[in-house]
């Protein structure tokens, strides 16, 4: 019998009906290898179309509506939880949870009927946001098996894996374990293997794990909720973070302020959560799955109901600061602003982590100006970092794209003697810290409330950037910024203060390039490499020195793992993004001023994600006119690059579409 979720209406699933019936081996393992080729597998997770609606084969057509997945695919999925639970300790415990696609169910189906083959104890809490079971299981489990494909069309889902650290996968052990599973997979007898472990399992424990859905989601919900007390309020002892809240939330009462939600139908359930902070709550789109609207990664297009609802509560009278935009494991967020004219904003996803890292450093310069601080981000994201770490005084470091890239340098900086207060990805609008090194869109909440209620950090701001001598930024009074009228546009003024700076939104298509020609990365890389000397360093150059007034300096950087490789061609596997970063020497100070970047996407094939960045360490209008036609240019030039380079090397080496 058909079990249903008691809060969603939604499927769980059927204990009583075994995966497997009857079955062609031969045809099942072409299929099983088959998928092999065009799954995407990386440290970032594993991720396939998996419904049977599109079969076995690769596909185009992607409606997502499915809600059964292909015997190949529960074979991937069986010998994927299989290795996992290989990694843990005997007799574990793991949670399990997904987001709200449509396969989601039917994946998490055979996971647990694997893991219980095993004995092992699952703790199942149905849809639920990847942050809340990295926590949960961080607190109860020994690992966590999490069914989402993030960002990626509707159509897509994956896994995501971690052990009892609340992390997902580092990179070298991730790597490994891919390696372990697809191995499994062209073995017929791991495929008998599968399909007798997943069948034989026992339908009264997966009824027995189904039937306590309520139980753990609860208890996830509660123990995240402590968790994001200790992170918006900065403090690691519960009861004093519980203190701190309250004194926090009289000063939000008082100023009757909102905050907008729409989860697209997505996993996040954070109403009553901001409510209990003294928010007022509009939602959209709240029913999981069931609002599934728009666009599953939150691009600006998909943010045009929630801009919309903006504007419309504005005009309401309501004192709305944000708007959050989630995508559907509730990880990575955008978020819409008033412009202070009555309409909305999308700063981008690459500002709004601006703002979380300057959240973070100038609480710990209020503390103690003298700590050695550092914060770790990929090489995708934004100059404008190095910019603020110029006037702020704290050290960037850079690695290559990725959650564990990230997660792992920041815990090697922070046992050199650094702090590091935050972590994240600006090129997705992804925030980590060391308490919990995965994604956590919370920590914007937590920048918002600062900001709020602490004037002192924008006064501490504004010194730095030597501008509050004369009290007055776009012609508006600082005194003025706190007042019951102007407190909605405090983060427009904020980031209008900041170095000029304009970095490509990744999460828009002007950061995405698509071939129709599978060309080795290192094969293109070294053609740009010689592409970017001979044909166009010239022209960059004299365009750097006349928008600096400094010598121009070029250099060649590739991000592998936690390692900035310098040097044109230096490059160990060649699976990293690909960097040139601009400076200008001035006398003794070398200053940076931007790059270009590309790489093939790990988590979408066929996809090269390409952007720009450009800053300026002056803030004046002359300085924002020059980085906005530096910016134009550079990226009319990455472009024109890109396709030229591809043009050369396919007409030498005879490469098929």
């Amino acid at each position: 019998m058909i079990i249903i979720d008691r809060e969603t209406d939604l499927e769980i699933g059927d204990p009583d009906i075994v995966p497997f019936r009857v079955i062609d081996m031969d045809k099942l393992q072409k299929n099983i290898e088959k998928r092999i080729k065009y799954g995407v597998a990386s440290a970032s997770g594993i991720r396939q179309i998996f419904d049977q609606t599109y079969g076995d084969d690769p596909t185009n057509f992607m409606n997502g509506t499915g809600a059964s997945i292909t015997d190949a695919a529960k074979i991937h999925v069986a010998t994927i939880t299989d290795c996992f639970i290989n990694l843990l300790k005997k007799s574990p415990t793991v949670v399990v949870g997904i987001d709200s696609r449509h396969t989601g169910p039917a994946i998490a189906d055979i996971v647990i009927r694997v893991a219980v083959w095993h004995g092992v104890a699952v703790r199942y809490t149905f849809i639920s946001p990847i942050t809340e079971i990295a926590v949960y299981s961080r607190e109860v489990s020994d690992g966590f098996i999490y069914i989402s494909a993030s960002h990626n069309p509707k159509s897509y889902n994956g896994l995501k894996m971690g052990f009892d650290d609340g992390r997902l996968l580092p990179g070298k052990v991730a790597r490994a374990f891919i390696e372990e599973y697809q191995s499994r997979l062209v073995n017929i007898d791991n495929t008998r293997e599968m399909i007798k472990k997943a069948n034989e399992a026992d339908p009264n424990k997966i009824r027995d794990i189904y039937g306590k859905i309520d139980d753990y989601r609860k208890e996830s919900r509660e123990i995240y909720s402590v968790f994001a007390d200790t992170l918006i309020t900065g403090m690691k002892d519960p009861q004093n973070a519980r203190e701190r809240k309250n004194a926090l939330k009289k000063d939000i009462l008082k100023r009757d302020l909102w905050i907008g939600i729409d989860t697209n139908g997505g996993a996040r359930k954070d109403r009553e959560y901001l409510e209990s902070w003294g928010f007022n709550v509009y939602e959209i789109n709240s029913r999981p799955r069931v609002d599934m609207v728009h666009d599953l990664s939150p691009v600006p297009e998909a943010c045009g109901q929630a801009k919309n609802a903006m504007i419309d509560l504005q005009k309401n009278g309501k004192n709305i600061v944000a708007f959050f935009v989630y995508d559907t494991d509730g990880d990575r967020k955008n978020i819409i602003i008033p412009d202070g004219k009555g309409g909305a904003a999308i700063p981008g996803v690459q500002m709004i982590f601006a703002l979380d890292i300057l959240c973070s450093i100038l609480d710990m310069k209020l503390q103690d100006s003298h700590q050695k601080i550092g914060i770790v981000v990929n090489d995708a994201t934004s100059s404008i970092v190095e910019q603020l770490a110029y006037h702020l005084d704290f050290m960037v470091k850079r690695v290559e794209v990725g959650e564990a890239n990230v997660a792992s340098a920041g815990q090697s900086l922070y046992e050199s003697g650094i702090d590091v207060p935050i972590m994240g990805e600006g090129s997705n609008g992804s925030v980590l810290n060391l308490d919990l090194l995965v994604r956590e869109p919370l920590h914007t909440i937590r920048t918002i409330i600062s900001f709020i209620t602490k004037p002192e950090m924008t006064e501490y701001l504004l010194d730095s950037l030597h501008r509050s001598k004369h009290k007055i930024v776009h012609n508006i009074d600082i005194g003025n910024w706190y007042s019951p009228d102007k407190i909605k546009v405090l983060f427009m003024n904020i980031i209008n203060a900041l170095p000029p700076s304009r970095t490509t939104d990744f999460f828009t298509d002007d950061g995405i390039r698509k071939s129709v020609y599978d060309i080795p990365q290192k094969l293109f890389k070294d053609n740009f490499d010689e592409y970017f000397k001979s044909s166009i360093w010239h022209e960059i150059s004299e365009k750097i020195e006349n928008t600096y007034d400094g010598k121009p300096i070029a250099e060649f950087v590739n991000c592998e793992g936690e390692s900035e490789l310098r040097g044109c061609g230096n490059r160990s596997t060649g699976t990293g993004g690909y960097k040139i970063e601009f400076y200008v020497q001035k006398s003794d100070d070398k200053r940076h001023v931007g790059w270009i970047w590309f790489r093939a996407s790990a988590t979408e094939i066929g996809i090269l994600r390409k952007g720009v960045s450009v800053s300026h360490w002056e803030m004046s209008p002359e300085a924002s006119k020059a980085v906005d036609s530096m910016y134009t240019y550079m990226d009319n030039m990455l472009t024109e690059a890109l396709n030229a380079v591809e043009e050369r090397i396919v007409r030498r080496n005879d490469y098929e579409k």
